[in-house]
């Protein structure tokens, strides 16, 4: 399965204070200078990923990954380049319920209800609101083994699937070309841990809340070159780790209009031609 890497794997408490690697400690001594000066040592350069936001990271992985279950809404703004090459953002909502290892509900909508998924641990049902039609179709008995399998054999993506698997984000931040810990800045009125993060083919931000209950409140993606980044921005709401989630919720009853479709295999890609 192709996992985005943050949104994206998502690490000892924070605190709000400059990054370390800016920080500089002032001589209280001037030295005079030796009549013959020996070369300066060679200053070390400072981490191409800061340990600082790492460690904020890991804190909001093992919050989720020793989650048994979590309810969650996601707002998701993504560019869009329109025929006379303007862009413009769309907007679509995703309601997430979850409980390890083996249920899943994810409802997707926009204006109205679009697409909706449940596993129960034996079945993946995907039910199209618009066209009221669904389909199902047998799944391993886990969320991670069922996310692969239906990104690998079917082509079907589920919204937000890093934040999903039973180690959310695998670990996209101690695999990352660069990353900062850019200070603390408030989200819809919560504070949080701004960290940045480049790898080799997209930039990623992830604005996650301070205190004791490190979830994350924001994230942005942008993949492509400087010019022509496609962005998508995460916001999320309604965190709740406390309520139960019962079985009925992870199963799928349709109503007696509803049109049952087959669920197919992705066409196989053709094998690339030899190199001549």
């Amino acid at each position: 399965m192709k996992t985005r890497p943050l949104l994206l794997s998502f690490l000892s408490s924070a605190v709000l204070c400059a990054s370390p690697a800016i920080m500089l400690a002032a001589d209280p001594v001037t030295k005079p200078a030796p009549a013959t000066e020996a070369a300066a040592p060679a200053e070390k350069e400072p981490a191409a990923v800061d340990p600082q936001a790492l460690a904020i990271l890991k804190r909001a992985v093992d919050l989720l990954a020793g989650a048994g279950q979590f309810s969650v809404t996601a707002e998701i703004w993504e560019d869009v380049l329109l025929e006379n090459g303007n862009i413009a953002q769309t907007a679509k909502t995703a309601d997430i319920k979850l409980r390890r290892p083996d249920r899943l509900q994810v409802d997707v909508k926009t204006t109205k209800p679009k697409r909706s998924f449940f596993y129960d641990g034996k079945t993946l049902t995907v039910v199209d609101q618009q066209k009221n039609y669904f389909g199902a179709t047998a799944v391993p008995a886990t969320i991670d083994e069922t996310l692969n399998k239906a990104s690998e054999v079917y082509g079907i993506n589920f919204p937000l699937e890093d934040l999903l698997l039973s180690r959310p984000f695998g670990d996209g931040g101690a695999k990352a070309a660069a990353g900062d810990y850019l200070g603390p800045q408030m989200v819809l009125g919560t504070l949080c841990h701004h960290l940045a993060f480049r790898s080799e083919s997209v930039d990623w931000q992830v604005w996650i809340q301070d205190g004791p209950v490190p979830v994350i409140r924001k994230a942005v993606l942008a993949s492509g070159g400087e010019e022509e980044a496609a962005k998508v921005t995460f916001l999320f709401s309604h965190w709740d780790m406390a309520t139960l989630l019962p079985d009925f919720l992870f199963s799928y009853n349709p109503p007696a209009d509803a049109t049952k479709v087959e669920i197919l295999p992705e066409p196989a890609q053709p094998a690339a031609e030899p190199a001549k």
